[in-house]
């Protein structure tokens, strides 16, 4: 049992790095064999395979994670075709990858460094899918940063939805559809009571917004944002909302356009960024974080 463990990971790993390679640029069978030669993980898990391995390697590639491999003969290179990979196995490789840089941090020293925070509650990530799945409502103890209190609440849990670095659960608590974080849910209990199915789009709902916040009163517009051009550039390559669009670029600022909800968590994001972004349009919100600057400015009066 443990060779066949110890196989399929090796598997995964070498279509991990295979992927990873040739998303940097074009390579033979030779330069791909000579990188992970280079790479002591790939020598510890002897990811090193021959021709034949690695054809079945690309027709495995292609099936699972939907990314298409093919070679220019005229150069005897190999090269990513069509990337058609999905958020799930993207982040399910991107998690394995981190996974195997703590084991390897442990072999070569204390070289790898997190972040100090609290848990993400991602304790309760398995049995709460198992409640969604099954329809089964689930009660906890919820504290809420507004007035810290607890609460005991009886909810039918329909999502588990990130944002921003934390995990949340969407769930009709009282007939009504509210978002609780995981890291404040305390003493999880799946019941045995079963719920008819919520007719509740998640990608729908959230399509519009920005981070958790939803069901308000806005209503998604056109938003423009001109950024400094070092920031622009970090923006451009972690957009901040998937509509981002460029529209601008020059020496003095770089432009994008959203359509999105201006909910508050996104006026807060914007904030963050003080002198380095100007909204444009629309009125509203520019008119909003200008009051908003203007309270900040009064707290140091």
């Amino acid at each position: 049992m443990l060779l066949i463990t110890m196989s399929v990971r090796q598997t995964i790993k070498r279509h991990f790095k295979i992927i990873s390679l040739l998303r940097t640029r074009p390579m033979s069978f030779e330069e791909l064999q000579d990188e992970m030669s280079n790479d002591p993980d790939s020598i510890e898990e002897n990811l090193l395979k021959s021709q034949r391995t690695f054809q079945r390697d690309l027709q495995d590639i292609e099936s699972i994670y939907g990314i298409t491999i093919t070679s220019d003969r005229s150069h005897n290179r190999y090269y990513i075709k069509e990337d058609y990979e999905d958020d799930h196995s993207q982040r399910l490789r991107e998690n394995f990858e981190i996974l195997n840089a703590i084991r390897l941090s442990k072999s070569f020293g204390n070289n790898l460094f997190f972040e100090k925070r609290k848990s993400l509650g991602t304790e309760h990530m398995a049995g709460l899918l198992h409640a969604i799945q099954n329809h089964l409502a689930v009660s906890f103890d919820y504290f809420k940063f507004w007035d810290e209190s607890v609460s005991s609440r009886t909810v039918k849990p329909i999502a588990l939805k990130e944002a921003r670095n934390r995990w949340y659960l969407i769930a009709v608590d009282q007939e009504t559809i509210k978002n609780f974080a995981l890291d404040r849910i305390k003493e999880l209990t799946i019941t045995p009571s079963k719920f008819t199915p919520v007719p509740y789009n998640v990608h729908k709902e959230f399509k519009d917004s920005f981070g958790i916040i939803n069901g308000t009163d806005e209503e998604p517009v056109k938003v423009v944002l001109s950024f400094t051009p070092r920031e622009g550039r970090y923006v451009e390559s972690l957009p901040l909302h998937h509509s981002q669009e460029l529209v601008l670029r020059n020496e003095k600022e770089i432009r994008f356009s959203y359509f999105i909800r201006p909910t508050y968590d996104f006026r807060m994001e914007l904030l963050s960024y003080g002198d380095q972004v100007k909204v444009l349009e629309p009125a509203g919100l520019k008119k909003e974080v200008k009051k908003q600057l203007r309270q900040a400015l009064n707290n140091y009066q």
